[in-house]
């Protein structure tokens, strides 16, 4: 169950050598008048399946910079802004406290959809007083509804555990991942090996599942039993890192065609499914500050959103929910250039320009680090420059000699800036979609969630 290595020093100049990114090719297809009059009598009968969509540490300006980045680079609105304007959604601002505090985790927050409770961060389904709640899969699977856990972490991540298990500890990922298989989750796809031991993995099998661990093996499947896939030791890698590498791309699936095989798997369940699905790795971006890997893996998980809504025009007694548990770093595009109105150059004229330089970065800071671990401060900044294709002015050459004061040093070039590398307690975009989205009013708390989506599908 190896993993695909991380890139090394060996190879760095030729991953960092490739051509411009090419995203996905999958196309988008017309979201009519048919599809909002389908939608909207839909959505006065019962869900009887749900798909929730999770864009894991999303501050709403990521969502708004890959609006404006398909926009500028590739001439074409993201699936989700196109879904806004032509569909009959439900908007609502979510609430993200936890029960320890105004800024949650993880955990924490994806307890609030699997009990409906708000607990203390680091736990997952824990009640500050030790209750152990049923979970939100334990519930559809009384119902007989299948479930499936989709995600670029790995699977054992505490978004996706949320939904479905109970430990003191979101660390506790060997527990997670024995709890999957324990309370019957049908398909678990994500990264993580390193949690799944081999007699676990044997348990997995004796118990009717099937195992895939490549993109091959996934796309090949074409099985009926319960599924788990895991494609990396750790977490999947970055979407602007698997775009640059052939070894990558050929050896891990995309966020889409992981979700495309979990809805073939669950699709036939005679009482419907609840399938979760999390693009993981844009709160990793957040956390370090890496506004071209944020932007990038928002955009995967904007693809998948085009291959849910194909799903549901075959299947429109389907609830979907978009949505994310908080935002990370404080991701903004801000405005560079001057400030005097008074002149003949438009005020923030660089910013627009600035914000175009991000479609000629080629790696993520985490294999960047990696990759130059060794590099003396000068071999650094020339690997810099090489994978972003920027030219740093000398008075920021002497400051940039890792990662960290790389990134700092970006705002000025592309007019990407944070605030932090921590997690943060603003009020996120929640949309719904399809049977059932007429009961998410346009103020919700996230511990309102649970409750909602049971009624929606008729479960409470």
């Amino acid at each position: 169950m190896s993993p695909p290595r991380s890139p090394s020093r060996r190879n760095f100049l030729k991953l960092a050598g490739l051509g411009s990114l090419v995203f996905g090719a999958g196309s988008t297809r017309a979201l009519g008048e048919d599809h909002r009059e389908a939608a909207a009598n839909s959505a006065k009968r019962q869900a009887k399946n749900v798909i929730f969509m999770v864009s894991d540490g999303m501050c709403f300006s990521v969502l708004t910079a890959a609006q404006t980045f398909l926009t500028r680079t590739e001439k074409r609105s993201s699936n989700w802004m196109k879904m806004y304007g032509e569909l009959p959604v439900v908007r609502s601002l979510c609430e993200t406290d936890s029960a320890s505090g105004i800024v949650t985790d993880s955990a924490a927050a994806a307890s609030c959809w699997g009990i409906g409770e708000r607990i203390n961060n680091g736990a997952v389904n824990v009640t500050p007083d030790g209750r152990k709640p049923a979970t939100l899969v334990q519930k559809m699977n009384a119902a007989r509804k299948r479930c499936g856990l989709v995600t670029t972490a790995t699977a054992t991540h505490a978004t996706p555990a949320g939904f479905a298990t109970t430990v003191a500890k979101r660390s506790d990922q060997k527990v997670i991942a024995a709890q999957y298989l324990e309370r019957g989750v049908d398909v678990v796809l994500g990264g993580g090996t390193m949690y799944f031991n081999e007699d676990l993995v044997a348990a997995y099998r004796k118990a009717g599942y099937g195992v895939v661990l490549n993109r091959g093996q996934l796309l090949a499947d074409t099985g009926k039993a319960p599924l788990l896939g895991l494609f990396s030791r750790s977490h999947m890698p970055f979407e602007i890192d698997r775009l640059q590498s052939p070894e990558l791309q050929a050896a891990t699936p995309t966020l889409s065609e992981m979700t495309k095989v979990a809805l073939q798997r669950l699709s036939s369940a005679p009482e419907g499914f609840f399938l979760m699905v999390e693009g993981g790795r844009i709160d990793h971006a957040a956390h370090g500050n890496d506004g071209a890997a944020a932007i990038r893996d928002q955009i995967a998980f904007d693809e998948t959103i085009a291959t849910v809504l194909a799903f549901i025009g075959k299947h429109p007694d389907t609830l979907l929910i978009i949505t994310t548990d908080h935002g990370t770093g404080g991701f903004n595009v801000n405005g560079l250039g001057s400030e005097d109105f008074d002149t003949t150059v438009p005020s923030y004229a660089e910013s627009s320009p600035a914000f175009d330089r991000l479609a000629g970065f080629k790696m993520s800071l985490e294999v960047l680090k990696v990759a130059t671990k060794d590099f003396s401060p000068k071999d650094f900044l020339a690997a810099a420059e090489k994978v972003t294709g920027l030219k740093f002015k000398p008075a920021d050459q002497v400051k940039i000699i890792d990662p960290k004061t790389l990134s700092a040093a970006l705002m000025k070039y592309t007019s990407i800036g944070w605030t932090s590398n921590n997690h943060t307690g603003e009020m996120v975009e929640f949309c719904t979609y399809g049977p059932g989205s007429q009961l998410f009013t346009p103020h919700l708390r996230n511990d309102q969630v649970h409750a909602k989506l049971l009624q929606a599908t008729g479960v409470a």
